[in-house]
């Protein structure tokens, strides 16, 4: 059994999303319908590694390891990675004893910390969990059947249910991720329709083709998610199978950090090239086809011309066509990159309070400040 110590080197916006509903709806076309793979119990039952990832969220943890520990499907192995935690995760960890296989290391990122588990791991298929979000008690069950009943996918994503720290439902993510071969949708735009991190399976061979993963980009999903397409396709199930916990301190919380967004969509564009020269595809990405990154540019210049506003609009809409993004998701992206290429100031305001929090801040009355140093 593994058991690791290791030591590592160190208003307005309101209406906007009214009248963009209603012309949305002109313009997208509808998605095609994706059903749900449920285990019957003829399938066979591999063994399936949970990697939790951990720093810090000692007050999360135990929920997210009896999550797994609570699964209707018996045969896996949890592998709870503390990552340099300075609270009382570890005390947390060894009250489960030999129903986990703990590994503690220095602080070293999110990518060191699933590559320990990895390597630790025996599981033909592979879940990732950070450790304050949970799991459905059914998701290893559907994870396995789906996998069965598609030997030509490489990577299975499904949707989440969005928690506040207490555990309360505040909403879930819409629309259907992607399926099959999203090669060319990275190399034109960038991106396709995948999961957030707790919410990725994978199979243990495409995994080993693919790791360690790398310091940057420093989202573990984001290195996995555009790199794995390239070597197979990638699946979905329709259920969301997790919570996601949103705290204000998790990775995904707003940020108006234009250096550090700029650096992961240009991480990005290195890693689906360097994924693509490597099984022998000719085609590059070019990073100005990414509109996140050019929104997120038009930001941190101050603003940009009315035509560089339009284009980037025109071209998100034709994204979001492209990957089959949903309507409000479509919206949320039009309006978010709108505010950036519109006006800086305001852009900027978006990107830190979130599309919500932006337009309930507006509706106050409010100007925007600038983020103090």
């Amino acid at each position: 059994m593994c058991f690791h110590y290791q030591s590592f080197s160190t208003s307005r916006s309101e209406q906007l999303l009214t009248d963009l509903q209603h012309e949305g709806k002109k313009l997208l076309k509808p998605l095609q319908p994706h059903l749900n793979v449920r285990a019957t119990g003829a399938e066979p039952a591999p063994l399936i590694s949970v990697i939790v990832c951990n720093y810090n969220y000692g007050r999360f943890l135990g929920e997210a390891i009896e999550s797994v520990l609570n699964q209707t499907y018996s045969n896996f192995e949890l592998i709870v990675v503390d990552d340099g935690s300075t609270d009382d995760s570890r005390t947390v960890i060894e009250l489960y004893g030999d129903r986990l296989i703990p590994i503690f290391q220095s602080n070293s990122g999110q990518g060191a910390a699933f590559n320990a588990g990895f390597n630790c791991s025996r599981g033909e298929i592979v879940c990732l969990l950070d450790a304050d979000d949970y799991f459905h008690k059914d998701k290893l069950r559907q994870v396995a059947a789906s996998f069965f009943a598609h030997p030509e996918w490489v990577q299975l994503a499904h949707p989440c249910i969005m928690v506040n720290r207490e555990g309360l439902q505040t909403g879930r993510s819409t629309g259907h991720l992607s399926r099959g071969d999203v090669r060319e949708l990275l190399l034109r735009w960038g991106r396709y329709k995948f999961g957030i991190t707790s919410a990725l399976a994978y199979r243990r061979t495409v995994l080993e083709q693919v790791m360690p993963i790398p310091v940057k980009p420093r989202a573990a999903d984001a290195y996995l998610s555009v790199v794995v397409p390239f070597y197979g396709q990638i699946g979905s199930i329709d259920e969301p199978l997790m919570f996601y916990r949103i705290h204000g301190q998790n990775r995904r919380a707003h940020s108006d950090n234009l250096a550090y967004l700029l650096e992961q969509r240009e991480d990005i564009a290195v890693c689906i090239n360097t994924a693509a020269a490597r099984v022998g595809m000719a085609r590059r990405f070019d990073i100005q086809k990414d509109m996140d990154y050019r929104s997120f540019k038009a930001v941190q210049l101050g603003g940009v011309s009315r035509m560089e506003a339009l284009l980037v609009l025109w071209s998100s809409l034709q994204e979001s066509i492209a990957i089959g993004r949903g309507l409000q998701s479509t919206l949320e992206k039009l309006v978010q990159r709108g505010l950036c290429v519109l006006s800086a100031r305001e852009g900027r305001a978006a990107l830190r309070l979130g599309l919500r929090g932006y337009a309930r801040f507006r509706l106050s009355g409010a100007q925007p400040t600038e983020p103090q140093a």
